[in-house]
């Protein structure tokens, strides 16, 4: 609850006056009080991360296809595994990788889909370095996503 209060906090103070700034190399940008926005692609009232004081909070991802029209098909691990592909992607663009991740959270439209996810999540972080983790089932997502969401915070380490 607390990483999504600081979404819903991080998006209200970029649509509260920030102005937005595109930075050489990098998403398009506002700081204000310490925090640095980077704009979502998308046209919803988020940002796509907030960083503050060197963590990024990472907004929660869904697996979006390619052409943002869905989720790609397959079920809770193909979903996964492309959350974790535009993950990846989203976490490069600020130099950092899996290893700088320290916390997620996720949310499961089944609670009986634990084990299909947890085998996906599990390949992309190194044994016994798994970052905090909350879970949660839900009874909706966002934009339509079937099975799984998943929200991380990073810090370069």
């Amino acid at each position: 609850m607390r990483s999504a209060a600081l979404v819903v906090l991080a998006a209200g103070l970029a649509l509260g006056g920030c102005s937005i700034k595109t930075g050489e190399g990098e998403d398009a940008a506002a700081k204000a009080d310490g925090a640095v926005y980077h704009a979502s692609e998308l046209p919803y009232p988020f940002s796509d991360a907030v960083e503050v004081s060197g963590v990024l909070y990472l907004s929660g991802d869904i697996g979006a296809n390619d052409a943002g029209t869905g989720v790609v098909p397959g079920g809770v691990e193909a979903e996964t595994r492309r959350i974790f592909q535009r993950m990846e992607a989203r976490l490069a663009r600020h130099d950092l990788t899996f290893d700088d991740v320290f916390k997620c959270t996720v949310m499961l439209a089944d609670m009986s889909e634990w084990p299909a996810f947890n085998a996906v999540y599990a390949e992309h972080f190194k044994e016994g370095r798994y970052p905090a983790r909350s879970a949660f089932g839900t009874n909706g997502l966002a934009l339509g996503a079937r099975r799984v969401e998943l929200e991380c915070w990073a810090v370069k380490g």
